[in-house]
């Protein structure tokens, strides 16, 4: 009995102790812990749209909320350099709506309008203002910007001397920055480890022009991002400048005319920038009333009308640009005028053409290159002729040359038509007189007249023939 008194007093000391050690960690739990973390508040700020970033392209308008939770709460925009944004008015600004919304309004968006927007609480109702709670709520949003792709102040038309290195301008415009590409007349230059050509930032760089590198550039531009892809591109005509050179070379030395005649003396050259032409006549410039020129880009035609024997003489044409300058003598000789058609009749009539027989008498005290090499035959359809009161300056004219063939067609006509036709003969000189005018008239209906064929047709003709 005693034993077991001792072990149950025992126990009951260790019980005690347990219990007091169990409370002191109670209590040093309740003493030292800190009560459970409180829900954040609900943000007082809100965005519409209420996206963290957002992108637009250049000159894109574009509107964005701040909407405030508490109505006594007054809210400003900050743009991303960090200034307030107060102006009512211009291309970016700021518009206080009803139901607490604060807009912020780009009219037109530019590149510097890059970077993040801020709109944060400005103070109470009261006007109190406390910098903690103007740093506590804040709601901002990125705006990205895209450029679209421009090509600046490039000039389509461009020009570099012949033998030295250009550049062919091409100022891309773009954000993100595009990829260029180049074209030379469609096809495609290689720029990579090339001798001739190297892509730049600002162009393209073409080592020791020739003639050979003028024509059309293609400037093009792309690129793929990953919300957008878009292309553009510019043609660029480049022109290699160089000193004129003849590119006409069939103009005779010596002409022929015959007073009372006309002649026409060409002269065609090269160069650029596009040369100035300038007639003389035996050394000294053209006067009066008896000439007239015609000025191209790379040719000048002087026509003259023979009125006495003192326009004959040597005709210099004088060609000049910064470059250098060429010259070219044309001796004008009198020549016999030529004889008229002594035959001028109707040989074929086809829907499409008519055929003529023309025939001129040799002449006679001449040598034989002043012989008639050939004829020219003018002619109009019979309503065109009473359209233009028989004005026969709005003829159309056909030439014929004995070297190629005795066959004298006037194709590309209508059908079931009456043409008024005359016709002359030619020679070194000029033309003869005017025969005297006839109608001929084309055949009804379709035909398979083609006047390229005409020896094909001679061939069947003389096979049924035989």
């Amino acid at each position: 009995m005693d034993t077991l008194a001792a072990l149950c007093s025992l126990l009951f000391l260790l019980l005690i102790q347990n219990a007091a050690i169990l409370g002191q960690l109670d209590n040093s739990i309740r003493g030292s812990g800190s009560p459970p973390p409180a829900k954040p508040p609900a943000p007082t700020l809100r965005l519409q749209p209420s996206t963290p970033s957002i992108t637009h392209f250049v000159n894109d308008s574009f509107i964005i909320f701040c909407q405030t939770v508490q109505k006594d709460i007054d809210t400003k925009w900050r743009d991303p350099r960090g200034q307030t944004r107060e102006n009512t008015k211009g291309r970016v600004h700021i518009e206080k709506k009803t139901m607490g919304l604060l807009a912020l309004v780009f009219e037109h968006i530019s590149l510097d309008d890059r970077g993040n927007w801020t709109c944060e609480v400005n103070g109470n109702g009261n006007g109190n203002r406390n910098v903690n709670v103007e740093r506590e709520f804040l709601a901002s949003f990125e705006l990205l910007v895209n450029q679209k792709i421009s090509f600046g102040k490039t000039e389509q038309v461009q020009s570099v001397r012949e033998g030295r290195d250009a550049m062919v301008n091409c100022f891309v415009e773009g954000m993100p920055t595009p990829e260029v590409s180049w074209l030379y007349n469609g096809e495609y230059i290689n720029t990579v480890n090339s001798s001739k050509h190297n892509r730049l930032s600002n162009g393209l760089y073409i080592r020791n022009v020739s003639q050979a590198d003028a024509g059309e550039y293609t400037c093009r531009a792309m690129r793929i991002t990953p919300t957008f892809s878009d292309s553009d591109q510019i043609t660029i005509l480049l022109r290699i400048q160089h000193k004129p050179h003849w590119f006409f070379n069939e103009t005779l030395p010596v002409q022929y005319a015959y007073v009372g005649g006309a002649v026409n003396l060409s002269c065609d050259a090269m160069g650029e920038p596009p040369p100035s032409f300038t007639w003389l006549h035996n050394g000294k410039g053209i006067v009066g009333f008896n000439h007239r020129i015609f000025v191209a880009d790379y040719g000048a035609t002087l026509q003259l009308e023979i009125r006495n024997s003192s326009q004959f003489g040597d005709y210099k044409c004088k060609v000049a640009n910064p470059l250098g300058m060429l010259e070219r003598v044309i001796k004008l000789r009198p020549g016999p005028k030529p004889w008229s058609p002594t035959s001028f009749l109707l040989k074929r009539s086809q829907p499409d053409a008519i055929e003529l027989d023309l025939k001129a008498p040799r002449m006679t005290n001449v040598s034989y290159e002043m012989q008639v090499y050939g004829y020219r035959v003018a002619f109009m359809s019979d309503k065109e002729f009473k359209f233009n009161a028989g004005n026969w300056s709005h003829a159309k004219f056909r030439d014929f040359s004995f070297h190629r063939g005795q066959h004298f067609i006037i194709p590309h006509l209508k059908a079931n038509t009456s043409y008024l036709m005359r016709a002359a003969s030619i020679n070194l000189a000029g033309l003869s007189d005017w025969s005297g005018v006839k109608t001929f008239a084309t055949a009804a209906g379709c035909s398979i007249w083609n006047p390229s064929l005409y020896p094909l047709y001679a061939l069947i003709v003389a096979f049924i023939r035989t």
